[in-house]
């Protein structure tokens, strides 16, 4: 597990190669390529639950429901 402030820094890295388009992020000296921007969206969501992990809170869960019958 990493500290807060490296995971804050990488997450921002990400949300501003999202919010521009481009695929290719550097982080220090480690460059990386992802192939989509969903992948980008997958790691993104996995940063803000490690980093809410990191801070001692937990992440929201959505919960959908529904309901059926058969008509009767």
């Amino acid at each position: 597990m990493t500290d807060s402030a490296t995971i804050t820094t990488r997450l921002e890295a990400l949300k501003k190669a999202r919010d521009t388009g481009v695929l290719t992020v550097k982080h220090g000296e480690a460059l990386t390529t992802f192939r989509s921007l969903s992948e980008i969206e997958k790691i993104i969501s996995q940063l803000e639950s490690d980093l809410a992990a990191a801070n001692g809170t937990p992440r929201k869960r959505l919960r959908y429901g529904y309901q059926s019958s058969k008509g009767l």
